[in-house]
């Protein structure tokens, strides 16, 4: 280059270079922030493909998990028993769902799902696939195999989404108490249905008054007593009189919460709180206390029961009469039915249902679970019903309801509304009966178990007090009883000095066995049942036995 072009070459890149280098400067930087615009939203566009594509999510904003995505908040708090272990919880799950409107063939793409997924009736799912709706489920709580399996199909449409569900690791063992959820996890039976909204809008455990260990125990023996005496079912309570707490409630033949489509009617049916019976002889607790307290008569009034007692076109007899007069404790103590209705006719009619009335008998029972059945008592209530309800027939409960009553009885006189919470405090109660008539019934009730029908109920570590009640099944919708076929009850309480502890045992249809000489009445099958029941539940509740001094 000629030295005068190299000198024009130099002027001009001192008059126009600056302003170039800051144009082309410009120029990069645009052309660098352009080109990181695009590489953020190509990022992001790759990156929800391949959440689509291999790990399955939907789109739409449809909230659907990946295998390795924790459900980190469950709607639904646990529920557990008085010592903190877990009765109910949740556990997250993954369903399946699509959206028909977008199936390109839904008979195909339904004849595939139900290759991965062989439980679901495939007529029923083509039915779902080709209806109008934008939304269908497919199949909830896939298992993670299963969500494999329907992720490999690939079908446009075909979804995921989070859920989650109620599980109960005890199985069968607290059944009728916890009750069951739906499908979306609202509760419908129970405790899940009574506790529902709180349950749903807080994470805080909710505690039950039940008892883990005392409630195995009280289930294993009432299956064994179901076996033993070939029952139809049986029924078992055991309450904290001093709260109200119910620290185990069984019935018999039960079910998996877990399992509920395999379970039958007679397995859901709460016999404890859902069936109404005819007390039999334990009404003569009630018949006793009422007329204590009356102040018409003492423990050594005497009526006369030698002779049966006809009344209108009936008889009533003793089962093993002594054919003689009788004192209150002797016919409590012996169960004369004819001493009960003697009683009823000298207190009366009126007197006697104002009694029934204070004990909460004659209303349904405030109680948490809403599968509770309310009493069958007549209308009007006559001399005529007043005499055979001395003696438990003609009036019905549900054993919860008996429960509570007898108890208040039982427990100074005072009455604890029965609850399936677990409660910090002892309440006052309702008094329903004289502390010392309280006190009378309850030495009368410790000689039924000593020296009258209930001696099989006894346990001398413990020095039960209690009464049996056998009663005759009414025919179902006719007049008359099944004379074959009776609902046989234990109710009582330990230990005798300060009864605290209520135990309420049922077999319902019990069978004679060789051991019970031909028997089928309560004092050979329910009291046994219960003295088994109160023998494993001491230990357990940490009442010590009798000949163990306190330390």
């Amino acid at each position: 280059m000629r030295k005068p072009e190299v000198h024009h070459l130099l002027r001009w890149l001192d008059q126009y270079g600056e302003p170039l280098r800051q144009s082309i400067e410009k120029r990069r930087k645009r052309i660098v922030l352009g080109m990181s615009v695009f590489v953020f939203f190509a990022s992001l566009v790759l990156t929800r493909l391949f959440q689509v594509m291999v790990l399955g999510e939907a789109l739409e904003g449809t909230a659907s998990p990946s295998f390795d995505t924790p459900m980190l908040h469950f709607s639904r708090a646990d529920i557990v028993d008085r010592r903190g272990a877990l009765i109910a919880t949740s556990l997250p799950t993954v369903s399946v769902y699509a959206n028909p409107k977008e199936l390109l063939d839904p008979v195909n793409d339904a004849q595939k799902l139900v290759q991965m997924l062989p439980d679901i009736n495939q007529e029923r799912l083509v039915r779902r696939l080709t209806s109008p709706k934008g939304f269908v489920w497919v199949k909830h709580h896939l298992t993670p195999t299963e969500q494999k399996a329907v992720l490999r199909l690939g079908i446009p449409g075909v979804y995921f989404q989070k859920t989650e569900r109620r599980v109960y690791p005890n199985g069968a063992l607290f059944a009728h108490v916890i009750g069951l959820t739906d499908i979306d996890n609202h509760g419908i039976a129970g405790a899940e249905k009574a506790f529902d909204d709180a349950l749903s809008s807080s994470t805080e455990p909710i505690a039950l008054s039940v008892d883990g260990p005392l409630q195995h125990a009280v289930r294993e023996i009432l299956i064994a007593g179901l076996e033993e005496f070939r029952a139809i079912g049986a029924a078992g309570l055991v309450i904290d009189l001093e709260t109200g707490e119910i620290l185990s409630l069984v019935s018999l033949p039960d079910f998996d919460p877990n399992q509920v489509k395999a379970a039958s009617p007679k397995e859901i049916f709460n016999r404890v709180t859902c069936a109404v019976f005819e007390p039999g002889s334990v009404a003569k607790i009630l018949n006793t206390a009422f007329a204590l307290e009356s102040g018409l008569v003492t423990i050594n009034t005497k009526f006369d029961a030698s002779e049966p007692l006809h009344v209108g076109s009936f008889t009533i007899h003793d089962f093993h009469g002594l054919g003689r007069a009788l004192t209150v404790a002797e016919i409590l103590t012996k169960s004369s039915n004819i001493g009960s209705a003697k009683i009823a006719m000298k207190i009366g009619a009126k007197a006697q249902q104002a009694f029934f009335k204070k004990l909460g008998l004659l209303s349904s029972l405030p109680f948490e679970l809403c599968e509770i059945q309310a009493p069958l008592y007549p209308k009007p209530w006559n001399e005529i019903h007043a005499i055979t309800i001395a003696y438990g027939h003609g009036i019905a409960f549900n054993p919860l309801h008996l429960a509570a009553a007898v108890g208040g009885i039982i427990h100074k006189g005072l009455y604890h509304v029965p609850t399936i919470l677990k409660s910090n405090t002892v309440g006052s109660g309702r008094r329903i009966l004289s502390e010392q008539v309280s006190r009378q019934v309850c030495s009368l009730l410790r000689l039924v178990v000593t020296e009258g029908t209930s001696r099989k109920a006894e346990v001398k570590e413990y020095f039960v007090l209690g009464k049996t009640g056998s009663a005759e099944k009414v025919h179902g919708g006719h007049r008359g009883y099944r004379k074959d076929a009776n609902i046989c009850t234990f109710i009582g309480a330990f230990p005798d000095s300060a009864p605290r502890y209520l135990v309420y045992v049922l077999l319902d249809e019990p069978k004679a066995t060789p051991r019970t000489f031909g028997y089928t009445s309560a004092g050979w099958n329910a009291a046994v049942v219960a003295a088994r029941v109160i023998e494993r539940a001491g230990p357990i509740l940490g009442v010590l036995p009798v000949d163990v001094p306190a330390s």
